[in-house]
């Protein structure tokens, strides 16, 4: 059984139930096709600590990565809420940089991460 977390946006939170990543999650579908039969267990689904939070300058953020490396879990995938629309063509996407610095964090200490959950 693989265990997988769930990193979504903080402000999109204030306005989004989750429901979409779960029900990939559930399914199996989009982001999660690649587990294949595999048996998943979401062990978390947490948001971030909001624009300009990092590992560097927010304990509570860093506490939640390492908890999450040290259990371990086996994928870390960033909802995808975490990529933002483009001021000047909203139609372009562009990754989140916060969720960047989290995710080159997750690596070095060997969590595998996945870009997205629904779309």
């Amino acid at each position: 059984m693989k265990k997988i977390a769930i990193i979504r946006c903080l402000d999109v939170s204030m306005r989004c139930a989750g429901v979409s990543c779960m029900k990939s999650f559930n399914n199996h579908s989009v982001k999660f096709e690649r587990y294949g039969d595999e048996e998943l267990e979401l062990f978390s689904m947490m948001t971030c600590n909001g624009c300009g939070q990092t590992v560097e300058n927010d304990e509570g953020l860093k506490k939640k990565l390492d908890r999450l490396a040290e259990e371990p879990v086996n994928a870390v995938h960033f909802s995808s809420c975490t990529n933002k629309k483009d001021k000047e063509n909203p139609e372009v996407k562009h990754r989140c940089p916060w969720v960047l610095k989290m995710a080159e964090y997750l690596e070095s200490k060997g969590v595998e991460v996945v870009y997205g959950t629904h779309h």
